[in-house]
């Protein structure tokens, strides 16, 4: 008798859900990339007066000749090209972030359009049913009807769980992958120490290369991991830590050229993988206690329905 209209309510709520979904997510974004414009703005200051520096060193000046001689020309010099180096590895990676930013903005406003009626259409066939359950004159039937619109909407924010926990993992294998390309040219540096020559800096180098690509991707990965949880957060009412994430690049970069100035086999950009690690950890392990809970609550609920189905 209600077979129709039910699978009506059903796509209805499944399509508000949705459109909170992305009013949340969108929401992050837009605050993301007014940030991420701040930041490629500042970045790209900072990389050019970077390189004004390096520039000005390398060319004949009194200042030069000053550090000359005092004997700290190449020391100064070395110092403007590793901190022009950072300026350019830290604005690549925003760059990229501001234009995933802008383009995921575009898909989920495409894809909002499809629900921005779904309240309306929602409004309507709820008041239509509860009208034929009025006239049908039983008293479970509200109950009922109130029970499957929570069992609907536990079921939608379980699926966002096990989307940000699919994402989450997705950024665990990222990190890992840098790690071992770390490790791989912390080993190729010991091993250099004793004569390796060109082939273990070549090979050192190469490693890194892995790790800067693991490391970029797991950047993109992290920030969309962030924006999953943005939705999570607004329905499960929960609170994650996840400072590190927007700067972790930054940390990964700084860490990176202060190996290579300090000679110490490649620790602090170890150190920083580890610490966005252990935060995505921290965050999943939340996720897995509220996919728990979730997990009983629809049970009760559908052992109630069950009952009241039987019962009417």
């Amino acid at each position: 008798m209600y077979a129709n209209i039910n699978r009506r309510l059903v796509e209805a709520q499944e399509g508000i859900f949705q459109l909170h979904r992305l009013d949340s997510m969108l929401k992050h974004l837009h605050q993301e990339r007014h940030a991420l414009t701040s930041k490629v703005r500042e970045l790209k200051s900072k990389l050019e007066k970077e390189k004004m520096d390096v520039s000005k060193l390398e060319k004949k000046s009194l200042s030069v000749l000053f550090y000359s001689v005092l004997g700290n020309l190449e020391q100064r010099l070395e110092k403007e090209r590793q901190e022009a180096l950072a300026a350019k590895l830290k604005f690549g990676q925003a760059q990229r972030d501001l234009d995933d930013v802008t383009a995921e903005i575009l898909r989920l406003s495409a894809q909002r359009e499809q629900y921005i009626h779904c309240q309306h259409e929602y409004d309507r066939l709820y008041l239509e049913k509860q009208q034929m359950l009025m006239d049908s004159g039983s008293q479970e039937a509200q109950e009922l009807m109130d029970c499957v619109e929570k069992l609907n909407a536990r079921k939608s924010l379980l699926k966002e769980i096990r989307e940000a926990v699919s994402a989450g993992r997705g950024v665990i294998k990222c990190l890992d992958s840098a790690f071992e390309s770390l490790g791989s040219a912390k080993s190729w540096g010991v091993w250099d120490i004793w004569g390796g020559g060109l082939l273990a800096d070549l090979a050192k180098h190469s490693h890194i290369d892995d790790a800067q690509d693991s490391v970029q991707r797991a950047q993109v990965l992290l920030r969309r991991f962030n924006t999953e949880l943005a939705d999570v957060r607004t329905f499960g009412h929960m609170a994650f830590e996840t400072g590190g994430f927007a700067k972790f690049a930054d940390f990964f970069f700084d860490g990176l050229i202060a190996d290579y100035v300090m000679q110490s086999k490649i620790k602090n950009s170890q150190d920083s993988v580890v610490e966005v690690r252990s935060q995505v950890i921290a965050v999943l392990s939340k996720l897995t206690e509220m996919e728990a809970c979730e997990i009983k609550a629809l049970a009760q609920l559908e052992e109630r329905v069950n009952a009241l189905v039987i019962e009417s």
